[in-house]
């Protein structure tokens, strides 16, 4: 036996339930390293013990599973940052501190302010390592490029975590990527050492040029800003109407190079280089010319995680397609999965690593059943057959994971996908081919370019079209991880029905489908049978007591809260909503809660047990909690900063837990 035999996809699955189980239990070193012995020792005796067989045994496969648990804990280990000595977590940060480092790569800037990683050398004169978010005013006019070494002098902030309930937490976000705070800075705050020209600022100069070659047919900014995304990888300069255009039509995947532009691209090579399989050895000269190309064109945009991922991917794939194995597309999927992972293991929390691999695995199982389907033998409309099977296989891969994170439903992606797809597929063949003639022949470039500019142009005003229509995008689902589970177990036990020919498979799909809808039952219950109190994290106070099934909100404007409410609504499976204007007194759970706002008015006689601070109330902070003696007190977003600081030192005099919204996020009162 080898082991080489054995099945890779289980290899890398037990991998990832190892990144998994680490994330987010944290084990020391020493219980990983233990585990990992014991593992190894029993994988290497039942290996010599299966060598004299000719079918691996099952203490043989069970072994190699937990050896791969224990290495996916480990990989993780390794790259989570703040396990390091020298990590800046362990030291002390001082108000305001001196940090040196380098620019690891620029981030897709807001309104204010440019934003930036650096990757950190020193602080406060001390050897220290790590990465922060750093936010540069675009007052101060400073260019940072990727590589350049600078010294800054700020105050160190924790990235906060999600505003309210339900929402996308931008620091967990940040975390999976090893950064946990950031820093603001001014002109005077920065000083620029040197630059160094690592393989990052090759890179981005690289991106710039090709960027900037399009700068001589003056296309519009729109149609720029889809040229940068579609060939570099670069969604920067995409204004928000497009990006919510194309998210309303369900193709918001074209905007980010992904399985989607690669296999474009991978299949256009295959029908380029098909004709050197006449040649002795021209099969496996295409092989190599096709991973050039691949990671030529990788290497062209910059190197972005997506197209990194998506290369690598269809590289396995070449690979597997290669030696004609019917399983070995599945085992290539599952190593370029796994090499990713052992470089980068928090890809795999990453939504566009988790979307690419279910898109392509549901393309892989789904395709060739509608391709059973007869049709008429007219090329053409067999076309659009084959476009309408890889959407909806695709769509059905992803539908679970969409669900969940972003809570939507584009009812109207195949009408979107039927132009979006082949549109989208000429615009990034002919933008590559015009790209190449901007710098061999500018003007034939220049001539050329206006057939790019026009498809763009008629692109963009299709999906405008399709998200004209409201009814087009079923929005505020409710869903859940385990519900993503159990349909996903629907789903593989619907493959699996397909191509089985045993009648036990259909019993398989009934009892999956049964689970999902058991699931939901079940989430739905729980979530109905609790209660809570929130004191939400805006800057317009809103109080929330959710009973069952039902949220009364408190506020007197509801017109600025309806996108906090919807999120909510939706992540609670609540049915009902019921707005009320702000009051100063509540009961949740035979708890009163006092408000005071701005008028600084309270009765003495009334003993809540929570008091809600908003809008900056005058009043004798030390006499109210010496007259009504509350267990806890919640100062909101309203308030001024240093009206905070003071409520919070003299709760801390006065051991009163306090909890400032600003700083912590919002209160939840079960």
């Amino acid at each position: 036996m080898t082991p080489l035999k054995f099945p890779l996809i289980g290899i890398t699955l037990s991998f990832m339930l190892g990144i998994i189980v680490q994330e987010n239990g944290r084990l020391a070193l020493p219980i990983i390293a233990c585990g990992l012995s014991i593992c190894a020792a029993l994988f290497a005796f039942s290996y010599l013990k299966s060598q004299r067989k000719l079918m691996p045994s099952m203490d043989f496969g069970i072994a190699t599973y937990f050896l791969s648990v224990f290495l996916g804990m480990l990989t993780f280990y390794v790259h989570f940052d703040r396990n390091y000595s020298d990590h800046y977590s362990k030291q002390i940060p001082s108000t305001t501190n001196t940090i040196r480092g380098i620019i690891h790569a620029d981030v897709k800037p807001n309104a204010r302010y440019a934003k930036y990683f650096l990757n950190m050398q020193s602080m406060n004169q001390k050897g220290a390592s790590g990465r922060l978010l750093l936010y540069v005013a675009k007052t101060a006019k400073v260019a940072l490029p990727v590589g350049t070494e600078i010294v800054i002098q700020g105050s160190l902030y924790p990235i906060p975590k999600a505003y309210n309930p339900y929402q996308f937490d931008y620091a967990n976000y940040l975390e999976k990527q090893n950064v946990w705070h950031q820093v603001y800075l001014q002109k005077k705050d920065i000083k620029v050492v040197q630059l160094h020209q690592n393989s990052g600022y090759y890179l981005e100069r690289l991106r710039n040029t090709l960027r900037h070659s399009f700068d001589l047919h003056a296309f519009d900014a729109k149609t720029k800003a889809i040229i940068d995304a579609l060939l570099l990888g670069q969604r920067v300069a995409l204004d928000k109407e497009t990006l919510t255009d194309y998210t309303n039509a369900g193709v918001i995947h074209v905007l980010a190079i992904s399985g989607l532009h690669i296999s474009v691209l991978y299949f256009f090579l295959i029908f380029l280089l098909r004709p050197l399989r006449s040649f002795r050895f021209g099969k496996a000269l295409e092989l190599l010319l096709v991973l050039f190309v691949l990671w030529l064109f990788a290497l062209l945009t910059g190197l972005p995680a997506s197209v990194t991922r998506a290369v690598t991917l269809f590289s396995f794939m070449s690979v597997g397609t290669y030696f004609n194995r019917s399983k070995s597309l599945y085992n290539a999927m599952a190593v370029s999965a796994l090499l990713i992972l052992v470089f980068s293991p928090n890809t795999l929390f990453d939504i566009g690593f988790q979307l690419s691999y279910a898109a392509v695995l549901s393309i892989v199982l789904f395709q060739p059943f509608f391709k059973r389907v007869p049709v008429t033998q007219n090329k053409i409309v067999r076309y659009f057959m084959d476009m309408i099977g890889v959407s909806l296989a695709a769509q059905i891969g992803v539908l679970p994971l969409c669900l969940y994170y972003f809570n939507q439903f584009p009812a109207l992606f195949l009408l979107a996908n039927l132009v979006i797809i082949p549109l989208s597929s000429f615009v990034l063949l002919y933008g590559i081919l015009l790209l190449g003639l901007n710098f061999i022949v500018p003007s034939v470039a220049l001539y050329l370019g206006k057939p790019l500019a026009f498809s763009i142009q008629y692109m963009n005003a299709y999906i405008h079209w399709i998200a004209q229509f409201k009814w087009g995008v079923i929005s505020h689902i409710s869903f859940s991880g385990v519900m993503v589970v159990t349909l996903y177990s629907f789903l593989f036990a619907l493959v699996y029905g397909i191509y089985s020919k045993k009648r036990k498979a259909m019993g398989y799909v009934l009892i999956s489908l049964f689970l999902f809808q058991w699931s939901y039952l079940v989430v739905k219950w729980n979530e109905n049978e609790s209660s809570e109190c929130i004191v939400f994290n805006e800057k317009v106070p809103l109080i929330g007591i959710k009973n069952k099934n039902s949220v009364m909100a408190f506020t007197d404007h509801p017109e600025q809260h309806q996108v906090t409410l919807q999120h909510y609504l939706r992540g609670t499976f609540s049915d009902t909503l019921q707005v009320f204007p702000l009051q100063n007194v509540f009961s949740f759970h035979q708890k009163r809660i006092l408000l005071i706002d701005h008028v600084g008015i309270y009765k003495t006689t009334l003993k809540p047990h929570v008091v809600v601070l908003t809008q900056n109330p005058k009043i004798n902070f030390e006499r109210l909690i010496k007259e009504i003696q509350p267990t806890l007190i919640i100062a909101d977003r309203s308030n001024y900063k240093k009206n905070i600081r003071a409520w919070k030192a003299t709760c801390l005099k006065a051991k009163i837990p306090f909890h400032a919204i600003a700083e912590k996020g919002f209160y939840r009162l079960k």
